[in-house]
C-alpha cells in the first residue's frame, strides 16, 4: 500500500466535517418542520343574520415565537378580490386600512398577548358575505393563515295582499296572494284554512335576485262565491333567519252588489225611525224616496241606512223606498207607512182619561157611602108594593 498525502488526509477530514454537519442540518430541520406543522392558527366559519352583530374569532396555537403582526384579509360580495383592511401590533395598536367597506363597523376584541387576533363586525350586511382570512406573522418561522367563511341570512319580508277585489262569479281567480320578498336562504310560503281549504288550491313562484335573496309568490286560487267572502286564512313562513315560523291572518274579501234590500220599523220611546239592511260588498249606499208623493221635508232625516221620523202625523203617511247601491249593483225595497193623525189620538186618550177618573169616583163614593149612588134607586124600586082596589059584589047594594 502507498502512504496517503497530506493533501488527501485533509480532504478525507473535511468530508467528515461536511457529512456532520449535513447530519445536523437535517435534524434541525426535522425538528422545525415538526413544531411547524404543530403551530397553526384556528377558527370557525360563522352564520350571522343581516343587521346583527358577528365575531371573527382566530387564535394562534403551539408556538413559542415572537408575534410580528396580525391581519385580516377579505373577500367578500362588495369587494371580490382579496385585500387586507387591518393590521394589529403585538402592542395591541390596529391600524384600519381605507376603503374596506367596514369603516366603523369593525374592532379588534381579541389579546395579542394571548395570540388570539379576534375582531368583531356589528350591523353585517348582506355585502359582508364572504371569505375572512386572520393571518399570524412570527419570528423566525413566517406566517400562519385560517380562512372564517362569513354566511349571511336575511328574513323575508312578508306580507298578505289582493292587487284586485274579486268579484262573485262562476271562475276561479286568485282570492289571496302571500309574498315572502328579499329572503336568503329561500322562505317556504304554506297556507293554513281549515274546512275552507278543501275549495282551494296554491300555486307558487319564485324569483331570484342578482344580490343571492329569493323572493316567493304563493297565490291562494278559488271560486269567488258570498260564501267565501269574509273566510279566514293563514299564511305561515319558515326560514333559517327566523328563530320560529311566522302566521299572517287574512280575511278574505269578495266583492258582490247587493242582494234583498228589508227596511224594518222601530219606534222606541225617543225615536222612530226606518232601518234598511242589504248585504252587499262593499258596504251599500242608501238613498230613500216616497212614491207618487212630495219628500216630507223637515220631518225626518235620512243618515244612510236610517230614515228618522221627527214628527208623527198623518202627513208622512206613503210608500218609502230605499235604494241599495254599490259599484257592482243596486236593489231596492219598499215598506208602507201608516200613521194615525194626532188629533183622533188625543180624543182616545182623553176619553180614557175620564173614564178612569169615573171609576176612581164610583169606587170612592162606594168606599165612603157604602153603596153606589144609585143603589137606593133600585132597591126603592124593588119593595114598592103595588096599588089594591076593592069593587062590590053584584047582589049585595043596600038598595
Amino acid at each position: 500500500m502507498s502512504a496517503i498525502s497530506a493533501e488527501e488526509l485533509l480532504f478525507i477530514k473535511a468530508m467528515r466535517r461536511a457529512s456532520m454537519l449535513l447530519k445536523l442540518s437535517c435534524v434541525l430541520l426535522l425538528i422545525i418542520q415538526r413544531d411547524t406543522e404543530s403551530t397553526r392558527v384556528i377558527g370557525e366559519c360563522r352564520t350571522v343574520v343581516q343587521g346583527e352583530d358577528v365575531d371573527l374569532s382566530c387564535r394562534l396555537i403551539e408556538t413559542t415565537e415572537d408575534l410580528e403582526q396580525i391581519t385580516w384579509q377579505k373577500s367578500t360580495a362588495e369587494e371580490t378580490q382579496n385585500h387586507n383592511f387591518m393590521l394589529i401590533n403585538p402592542n395591541g395598536v390596529t391600524t384600519f386600512l381605507a376603503s374596506n367597506g367596514l369603516s366603523g363597523r369593525v374592532q379588534f376584541i381579541g389579546n395579542p398577548s394571548e395570540n388570539l387576533g379576534s375582531i368583531r363586525i356589528t350591523a353585517v350586511r348582506l355585502l359582508d358575505e364572504g371569505t375572512f382570512k386572520c393571518i399570524f406573522s412570527v419570528f423566525p418561522s413566517g406566517t400562519y393563515t385560517t380562512e372564517i367563511p362569513l354566511t349571511v341570512l336575511v328574513p323575508p319580508v312578508v306580507s298578505v295582499t289582493i292587487d284586485v277585489p274579486p268579484v262573485t262569479g262562476k271562475n276561479e281567480v286568485v282570492l289571496a296572494t302571500c309574498m315572502a320578498a328579499g329572503a336568503k336562504p329561500q322562505a317556504d310560503v304554506t297556507w293554513k284554512s281549515g274546512t275552507f281549504g278543501s275549495l282551494l288550491r296554491t300555486v307558487t313562484n319564485f324569483t331570484q335576485h342578482t344580490n343571492g335573496t329569493t323572493t316567493v309568490l304563493s297565490h291562494l286560487l278559488g271560486l269567488p262565491t258570498r260564501a267565501a267572502n269574509q273566510q279566514q286564512v293563514q299564511c305561515v313562513v319558515s326560514q333559517s333567519a327566523l328563530a320560529t315560523e311566522r302566521s299572517y291572518n287574512y280575511t278574505i274579501d269578495i266583492h258582490y252588489p247587493p242582494q234583498t234590500v228589508n227596511i224594518t220599523f222601530s219606534e222606541a220611546s225617543k225615536a222612530t225611525v226606518l232601518r234598511c239592511v242589504a248585504d252587499g260588498n262593499p258596504h251599500p249606499n242608501y238613498i230613500w224616496s216616497r212614491v207618487a208623493q212630495p219628500w216630507p221635508g223637515s220631518s225626518v232625516r235620512a243618515e244612510g241606512d236610517i230614515l228618522h221620523f221627527l214628527s208623527l202625523s198623518s202627513e208622512l203617511n206613503g210608500l218609502y223606498v230605499c235604494e241599495a247601491s254599490n259599484p257592482y249593483g243596486r236593489a231596492t225595497g219598499s215598506l208602507n207607512v201608516h200613521i194615525s193623525s194626532e188629533t183622533s189620538a188625543a180624543c182616545w186618550v182623553l176619553l180614557v182619561v175620564i173614564l178612569c177618573l169615573i171609576v176612581a169616583a164610583l169606587i170612592w163614593y162606594r168606599c165612603k157611602y157604602g153603596q153606589f149612588p144609585w143603589s137606593p134607586i133600585i132597591a126603592n124600586q124593588q119593595f114598592q108594593a103595588p096599588l089594591q082596589v076593592e069593587e062590590d059584589e053584584p047582589g049585595t047594594s043596600g038598595f
